[in-house]
């Protein structure tokens, strides 16, 4: 009686900030996809850059015009500008635009495989300004590389770290994608993170989408996820004892009696809330993950700023999402149909609910 008394009083609290946070919808996270192209051609690729690999990415002017009108009508000092793929060390005019960007007073960020990033790169991010840096690592040496499908990118990714701490990046964070073979090993995959040089480790399940969408071999079961959760609630107490940052990505709600255990803040999808993207063809969307029908407009042809203050009601006000599983869920009010890249429009449902597998076993 108690728990369910305390519970119904974080989820009124959860929602009453939620609302106030999609209402004032301040842009933090600007993800920008450089380029499709990659040099590695990853099993659980969600854009399957190798299909998409013509698109090579928006002309540096025409990039650079939009970050100017962002900065422009908002306090750029206050947006993480991430740059993701594809592979953003393929682009060879990458660190320049990223220069005059941190000009106009963005803050930077990357996301990286880590294949192309030598000593020297480093110290050509560190001399950017490039704040936080995001690298794939996902498990023991035989894992990583048959997931990245390119034999060596675990070394390489590995000295990425190392080089990143030692220029002195403040958050170097390695995430984990996890697959059925990499959960007898998630020790050791901390131990390989903590002596890697990272500052925060995240760690994500893969979802059907992309190169995934039918390779069983990269998709977790509801077995495999339930396994999980108290390995990873573990790994997180030893981290803080360790003073080393642990996250569960937030991917989808788990319910009170988890998440504090295994994320720094609570389940929220902040896409087209707190987040957008732009990505490499130049479609204005919330997240990079998100399928072409969540696109908004394009920065060739529309205002960003314009998309951003008036397109962005299907992201805001998840109501059309209360369909299938959600329909008549009671956590929906703070679930909100969870992450937008889960949703199948085919079942018109999520395809995965955290909630319901965590739980079901006690229904």
């Amino acid at each position: 009686m108690f728990q369910s008394v305390v519970h119904s009083f974080l989820n009124h609290r959860w929602q009453l900030y939620t609302k106030f946070e999609i209402e004032l919808h301040e842009l933090r996270y600007l993800f920008w996809e450089t380029t499709r192209q990659c040099n590695l051609s990853c099993l659980h690729c969600g854009s399957d850059c190798t299909a998409d690999a013509s698109i090579k990415g928006l002309d540096k002017e025409v990039i650079l015009k939009t970050f100017r009108e962002i900065a422009d009508h908002q306090d750029a000092s206050k947006i993480m500008l991430v740059v993701t793929g594809g592979e953003p060390l393929v682009r060879r005019d990458l660190f320049l635009i990223l220069s005059k960007a941190r000009d106009l007073g963005f803050r930077l960020g990357m996301v990286t495989n880590g294949w192309a990033l030598n000593k020297k790169v480093a110290q050509i991010i560190s001399a950017t300004g490039i704040s936080s840096i995001v690298v794939s690592l996902d498990g023991p040496e035989i894992i990583h590389d048959w997931l990245r499908n390119r034999s060596g990118s675990f070394s390489r990714a590995v000295s990425a770290l190392g080089f990143l701490k030692e220029e002195g990046i403040p958050v170097v964070e390695a995430i984990t994608c996890v697959t059925p073979r990499l959960i007898p090993f998630l020790e050791e995959t901390y131990q390989i993170v903590t002596n890697s040089g990272a500052t925060h480790w995240r760690v994500f399940n893969i979802f059907p989408i992309g190169r995934a969408k039918n390779n069983e071999d990269v998709l977790l079961t509801p077995d495999h996820f339930r396994m999980l959760i108290p390995e990873m609630i573990k790994l997180r107490e030893r981290g803080k004892k360790e003073d080393f940052h642990v996250n569960l990505s937030e991917e989808g709600w788990l319910g009170w009696d988890y998440e504090n255990k295994l994320r720094d803040t609570p389940y929220f999808c902040r896409a087209g809330v707190n987040i957008s993207g732009i990505m490499a063809d130049g479609t204005i969307s919330a997240c990079p993950n998100l399928p072409q029908w969540f696109a908004q407009g394009n920065i060739k042809t529309d205002s960003f700023v314009n998309v951003w203050e008036n397109r962005y009601d299907i992201f805001r006000d998840r109501v059309w999402m209360k369909k299938g599983i959600c329909e008549n869920c009671p956590e929906f009010p703070v679930c909100q149909g969870n992450s937008l890249h889960i949703w199948d429009p085919e079942t018109n449902q999520p395809s995965w609910c955290h909630y319901r597998i965590l739980h079901e076993k006690d229904d």
